[in-house]
């Protein structure tokens, strides 16, 4: 009914609805009264960066899915004066979960850290049945891969390097630019943090357990997201901190709790406002995509084979409107492969797409400057229809001369 992308977003933004569902039922067996539990919610739904990431077809949702149905099982009476021992139905379901969530995605791992926490708490560290539930989808899944043992691990590898190859070239001002990076504007970020941090300093010793949970949740995120460089990653954040600001009513000073929740969900709500005016976020009349899209499509109507790095992204636009051309939009060039084992890669390709402003590869920028005779060079700019055009989006696109592209085939 609903084929590709559709179909896929359709999904995802089920599976955001359960993580949601599932969200409450953590925040109610921690202790979270339904006021407080409201908020905690009420600050997720608006949260952009949730939102994005909930409406995308991406496996972030599906691990946080899993993650969260693993510690929903583990968090019953753990933070209770006195936990039980964690029965052996909820260890085994509960590795299971965390053991899907890491096969989801490999971020799934940063979840067993709270997991441990919780297992800590109810003093069942040593159930054997929680190690074997989370073992026993990556035993299957072992089983499955070991044709393609060695394929797996060349792809495996090649990740590792570019992941390793861009945690070095990155500062550790950018690391922290990435924990704002998926808000339209960063200094209302900033301020919501603000608003966050006054907030837990109201009655982090009246709910002392619950703050310690979420914590070791938060700082266990922190760690993984210093070592990672994408800033979707951050949507793990958006829970724990969302729990936060919810225990803001939880016994507090109602006057202080009014301000400061007021503040954070400004926040929010105003970052929603200007992803709505700006990059036409659920805004069906903004059609910057659909417009750029059908420009690129314009220039590269004899285009064959396509380098295309463009935001917004027309892949799936082009697929339709051309079915037999050849779209890279991820090459050796940025893997830390020596450019002269790709270079090949490079003179099949008949046309490279860029956004304006955005980063290049070198190998493949430096390949364009020493052929730029071999290549006609346009530029593409188009607003949305809506009446404030408040973005553009700008694209070079250069297309290789059809005499250059015989001598370099």
């Amino acid at each position: 009914m609903f084929p590709g992308i559709v179909g896929l977003r359709l999904f995802t933004l089920v599976v955001a609805a359960l993580c949601i569902f599932i969200f409450y039922g953590i925040l109610f067996r921690v202790g979270f009264s339904l006021l407080s539990a409201s908020f905690a919610g009420l600050l997720l739904v608006t949260d952009l960066l949730f939102l994005r990431v909930g409406t995308m077809a991406r496996m972030e949702m599906l691990c946080l899915f899993f993650a969260l149905a693993s510690l929903f099982l583990l968090v019953r009476t753990a933070l209770d004066e006195h936990p039980r021992p964690v029965g052996k139905v909820e260890a085994l379901f509960s590795g299971i979960f965390l053991g899907l969530s890491f096969l989801s995605h490999p971020f799934g791992s940063v979840f067993g850290v709270p997991s441990l926490y919780l297992l800590w708490r109810r003093k069942s560290l040593s159930t054997s049945l929680f190690w074997i539930g989370g073992i026993f989808p990556l035993v299957i899944w072992i089983i499955w891969l070991l044709p393609y043992w060695n394929l797996f691990l060349f792809q495996f590898g090649l990740q590792f390097g570019r992941k390793k190859e861009l945690f070095t070239l990155f500062s550790v001002l950018t690391k922290i630019k990435i924990l704002i990076g998926g808000y339209e504007n960063p200094g209302v970020r900033i301020l919501f943090y603000i608003f966050l941090l006054a907030g837990i300093g109201i009655n982090r010793r009246l709910l002392k357990e619950r703050f310690l949970f979420l914590f070791v949740w938060v700082l266990g995120i922190l760690v993984f997201l210093f070592l990672s460089t994408e800033f979707y990653y951050v949507m793990y954040l958006t829970l724990p901190l969302s729990a936060l600001g919810g225990m803001l009513f939880e016994e507090s000073d109602r006057k202080r709790v009014i301000y400061v929740g007021s503040g954070l969900l400004f926040c929010n709500l105003i970052v929603l406002f200007l992803a709505y005016r700006k990059v036409g976020f659920i805004n069906p009349e903004f059609d910057l995509g659909k417009k750029f899209s059908e420009e690129i499509a314009a220039e590269l109507r004899y285009s064959k084979k396509v380098y295309l790095q463009a935001i917004p992204d027309p892949y799936f636009y082009l697929r339709e409107r051309y079915p037999d051309q050849e779209i890279l939009e991820f090459i050796p060039g940025e893997l830390p492969v020596p450019s002269e084992m790709f270079v090949g890669v490079l003179d099949s390709i008949d046309t490279f797409v860029f956004s304006e402003g955005t980063k290049r590869n070198d190998t493949v920028e430096n390949y364009l400057k020493e052929n730029s005779s071999s290549f006609y060079k346009k530029n593409v700019s188009v607003s949305p229809s809506t009446t404030r055009k408040l973005v553009r989006a700008q694209a070079e696109i250069y297309l290789r001369k059809k005499n250059e592209f015989f001598l370099a085939s």
